[in-house]
């Protein structure tokens, strides 16, 4: 009822300027039933608005509406309407620019994608402030991610963020956070910064009113205090998680729930239920590194619980996605470690010490937290090979706990000795 009073009171102000009457009565239907989930409507009534609009400034408007509508549904129908109106002269160009270059983003073209952020990012400095100023800002941030251009991201996502809750715009704010806690989480693995965002997406969620958003925080959160070995927090997210009344995607669900129940039981040594959790979702996963990540975690676990065809399967499928990808994040290094280990209960420590020396060789560059996963998987291995390095085990345990990392501790600690 408070979405068509909306519309009622957009529509008695349209009738006072009749030149546009006609395109803003179909555009404000077109808008109510996108809001309402109606996607097919809306797309029929955005067309239709866009034909009968007066001029170029308020088909570009419209255009730039319903195409917004579409690419937070992941499509990219609207790519050729965009390319007609982003080179136009209007007070919306910096959107149309930002709005095409996330859905070439969603097309897999990066190089237009670029191209027409930084068209959006030069339009925008010399523009005065509009409506659409956060969210042009989150979505160059978004490109600026999406094709390994870190530091900017970094930079609009936070000018998005700034200027969203400067102007009461929750819901692209919490948009804003969610790039910062990927970056934090994905890309420079600091899990308690991380987990600092999606405590910030979820107050903004909130006061948007936003229930999705702030079970998809909630979940981020619940799998990093799962990692930590954090049980106390972790059932407290599961408490909020279902007091939060949503169903969610197969995908989400995927993302974080399950690597983390998987992480759970394995703690308890029930490696072949942890396996069984993440073993058919590896090539789901949304991005290279994450998809290894899966691969490595399923292959360790199928190794420890003596699944040796399916570890090797699983090994096999992670090195594959080493190879065939060039990796952008540091969050690959962890999946190389997952993979170390499970080559050396499969295959014996010999085979894993070229896998070892390789992680050594890249513990320089690695973020704190990545580099104390490396310290605990090398001292591991030399455990398993005969080295009588207790010391050395227990503070590179105590090492991961001081990363936010106590879960992956007691999973090192959950392994069983390869047999000789």
């Amino acid at each position: 009822m408070e979405a068509y009073a909306g519309v009622e009171a957009c529509l008695s102000s349209i009738e006072r300027d009749e030149r546009y009457r006609s395109a803003a009565t179909i555009a404000a239907h077109a808008m109510l039933a996108s809001r309402m989930g109606h996607h097919d409507a809306a797309e029929a009534w955005f067309n239709l608005a866009i034909e009968r609009a007066a001029d170029v400034e308020s088909k570009a408007t419209l255009v730039y509406r319903a195409a917004l509508a579409q690419v937070r549904r992941g499509r990219t129908d609207m790519i050729a309407r965009l390319e007609q109106y982003a080179d136009c002269v209007c007070t919306l160009s910096a959107a149309l620019n930002a709005t095409l270059a996330t859905a070439y983003v969603i097309a897999d073209r990066p190089a237009d994608a670029i191209r027409r952020a930084y068209r959006a990012r030069d339009t925008l400095a010399g523009s005065d402030r509009s409506a659409q100023r956060s969210r042009t800002l989150y979505q160059i941030a978004y490109v600026a991610l999406r094709t390994g251009e870190l530091n900017e991201a970094k930079t609009f996502a936070r000018e998005a963020v700034e200027s969203a809750r400067r102007d009461g715009d929750y819901d692209t704010a919490a948009r804003g956070y969610s790039l910062l806690y990927e970056l934090a989480y994905i890309v420079d693995c600091d899990p308690r910064r991380a987990l600092r965002y999606l405590r910030m997406i979820d107050v903004c969620a909130e006061r948007s009113g936003d229930t999705h958003v702030r079970a998809w925080a909630t979940m981020g959160a619940f799998y990093i205090a799962i990692e930590a070995g954090d049980m106390k927090e972790a059932l407290a997210y599961e408490r909020a998680l279902s007091a939060i009344d949503i169903v969610q995607s197969a995908e989400e669900t995927s993302e974080a729930l399950v690597p983390a129940q998987a992480l759970r039981w394995a703690w308890g040594g029930d490696f072949h239920r942890a396996y069984s959790l993440v073993a058919e979702s590896g090539e789901s996963q949304i991005s290279p590194d994450r998809r290894a990540r899966r691969f490595a975690e399923a292959a360790l676990y199928a190794a420890a619980g003596g699944m040796t065809a399916a570890a090797r399967a699983a090994i096999e499928s992670a090195d594959w996605t080493f190879s065939n990808n060039t990796f952008k994040t540091k969050g690959y290094i962890t999946a190389r470690a997952f993979l170390a280990l499970a080559v050396a209960l499969v295959l014996g420590v010999e085979a894993a010490r070229p896998r070892i020396a390789q992680l050594v060789a890249l513990r320089g560059d690695a973020p704190p937290a990545i580099g104390a996963f490396i310290d605990a998987t090398r001292a591991v291995v030399a455990n398993w090979s005969g080295d009588r390095n207790h010391e050395e085990l227990l503070a590179a345990f105590a090492g991961l706990r001081e990363q936010y990392l106590g879960g992956l501790s007691m999973l090192l600690e959950a392994l069983p000795v390869p047999q000789a």
